[in-house]
C-alpha cells in the first residue's frame, strides 16, 4: 500500500493473484496496482441500473418459422 503523507490517505494498492498449476513451470502471476478512483468504478459498474419501461417484445420469433415449423 502507499499513502499521502500529507493526508495518511491510502492511494494505492498493489493486488497479487497466483494461479497454480500441476507443473510449476506453468504458474501464473497477475499483478495489478488499484487506486481510489479504479475501486470505485468498479463498484459503480456492479451496480444494476434500471433499463426503462422497453414496450417491445422479449422475443421475436425466426422470419423463417410459424408455430414451431420451418417454412419455405
Amino acid at each position: 500500500m502507499f499513502y499521502d503523507m500529507s493526508t495518511k490517505e491510502e492511494i494505492m494498492t498493489t493486488k497479487t493473484h497466483t494461479i497454480t498449476k500441476k507443473d510449476s513451470q506453468h504458474t501464473q502471476v497477475w499483478e495489478w496496482e488499484e487506486t481510489p478512483e479504479v475501486v470505485a468504478a468498479l463498484k459503480e459498474l456492479e451496480q444494476v441500473k434500471f433499463a426503462g419501461n422497453y414496450p417491445g417484445p422479449l422475443y421475436v420469433p425466426h422470419p423463417n418459422l410459424k408455430n414451431g415449423k420451418k417454412t419455405n
